[in-house]
């Protein structure tokens, strides 16, 4: 799909370490212990369900001095997927690509998710001197430490669980498939009625509806001060209520640094990214009535423009305001601004805000067994678009499906403890609202399931 390249380019245009993301300086591949740092972290990025492994960037996030003469010849597919071969326990193949920045190739290795059991070492290495850098039956996992920055380090009794958690969920995938393959044809009143969830609450939809309106009010009122005249756009809004006990946390950099550790980072330009370290002081995260918010306005007509708005409520209410991609930038494969709507983009970003509203409730304490998660959505501008695939040529969608209705709303409750391999169900009940409007067009569940676990395990 094309639209990975870009996602990738995004990531080393704004760097940022987490706990799915390793940044490297510029290692010499020849010695040891530059071998053993790369083995390292993707087994832990492995471990982790998948990531990136980014290299040219020094602990600052700025670009490092004197790369290679060519970093695609230096890093090869071959070179790390021997190391992969001969070092770990379970055989996956990763990515390799060279995004540019500033005229240089920086090196991205993509760790794919799936993993099913925990990937240990199998082999050892030593260094010219003797010394063990790499002893077999080792794990790594990436994770915080007590300053919440993230490392690869060997798993500490907290991580194991969550370890388990991911292999256990990616099994359950499969499981998940088998059922649909061959017990698909049952009638609702069956096995399909046990898997529905409980009708929502009539007062969680009102808490979530009440927060989502003092959220787009509160971007109104941004846009007002700063006296901007924003171009013409259509633009999709998103509301999360955390429905349970959610632990105390109060508006500060600890909360903020917190969740932008446990943001997955499944694509370049997150859903709910901390904006700290962008050049731009507009665009920084700001305290508002007990909130962090962050406005950002790009708009320089190339791939990176952005409408955006975010809210962050350490009481566990998150809010989102984003432009639709149709709409914005130039990268040669927009359509004409607000004649189309790109399906499949619908679909991830759906899937994404899904994904980081878990990891996020997760991040803050919250009881899997006790918290479910409240979500409301709403696509804006709708009247006269078609639904396309631009974005995904591969997947042919024919251009006769026309929305003759401006806005959308969908709601839906989930469960925090909701196995990751079912998230594509949860993800349909989100979009079927907004493609309705499209002459009752309705989407298969497999393409929708198809599109979120290749985002969740990064194979975009």
């Amino acid at each position: 799909m094309a639209v990975m390249h870009d996602e990738i380019r995004r990531l080393i245009e704004q760097p940022r370490e987490s706990l799915a993301v390793e940044i490297k300086n510029w290692l010499p591949l020849a010695e040891p212990k530059s071998q053993a740092k790369i083995i390292k972290a993707v087994i832990a990025l492995r471990n982790l369900n998948g990531g990136f492994m980014i290299f040219g960037f020094e602990k600052t996030m700025k670009p490092s001095p004197n790369p290679p003469s060519d970093p695609a010849a230096t890093f090869t597919i071959d070179l790390i997927q021997g190391w992969i071969s001969r070092f770990s326990s379970d055989q996956f193949e990763v990515g390799i690509e060279f995004p540019e920045r500033d005229g240089t190739k920086h090196p991205v290795i993509v760790v794919p998710g799936g993993v099913k059991s925990i990937v240990a070492t199998k082999s050892e290495l030593k260094d010219i001197n003797g010394d063990v850098l790499i002893s077999p039956n080792e794990v790594y996992i990436r994770t915080l430490n007590a300053n919440n920055t993230p490392s690869t380090a060997k798993p500490g009794w907290k991580d194991w669980p969550g370890m388990v958690q991911i292999c256990f969920d990616n099994r359950e995938a499969d499981i998940g498939n088998f059922l649909r393959r061959h017990l698909g044809g049952l009638s609702d009143g069956s096995l399909g009625s046990l898997l529905q969830p409980k009708p929502p609450e009539p007062s969680k939809e009102d808490a979530t509806k009440n927060f989502f309106n003092e959220a787009r009010t509160r971007f109104n009122e941004i846009k007002t001060e700063r006296k901007l005249q924003l171009p013409d756009h259509g633009f999709w809004e998103a509301a999360l209520v955390i429905q349970g006990e959610v632990p105390t946390h109060r508006t500060n950099k600890e909360f903020l640094r917190r969740l932008d550790a446990s943001n997955p980072r499944y694509t370049g330009w997150p859903i709910w990214l901390n904006s700290e370290n962008f050049t731009d002081q507009v665009s920084r995260p700001q305290v508002h009535n007990n909130r962090w918010e962050m406005f950002l306005l790009t708009l320089e007509g190339g791939w990176g423009d952005h409408i955006e708005y975010m809210s962050f409520d350490p009481g566990g209410k998150f809010y989102l305001r984003r432009n639709y991609e149709d709409d914005l930038g130039n990268s040669g494969k927009q359509p004409r601004p607000l004649t189309t709507l790109e399906f499949a983009l619908v679909i991830l970003r759906t899937a994404e805000l899904l994904a980081v509203g878990v990891a996020f409730a997760k991040a803050m304490g919250c009881e899997p067994e006790k918290t479910s998660l409240s979500f409301l959505f709403k696509w804006s501008r709708l009247k006269g678009r078609v639904l396309s695939s631009w974005a995904n040529p591969g997947r042919y969608l024919s251009s006769d499906r026309t929305a003759y209705q401006d806005e959308v709303f969908a709601y839906l409750e989930m469960p925090l403890d909701l196995p990751i391999s079912r998230l594509g169900e949860y993800v349909k009940k989100a979009i079927d609202p907004l493609f309705e409007v499209f002459d009752g067009f309705e989407i298969g569940q497999s393409v929708v399931d198809d599109l979120t676990n290749q985002l969740i395990n990064r194979r975009l």
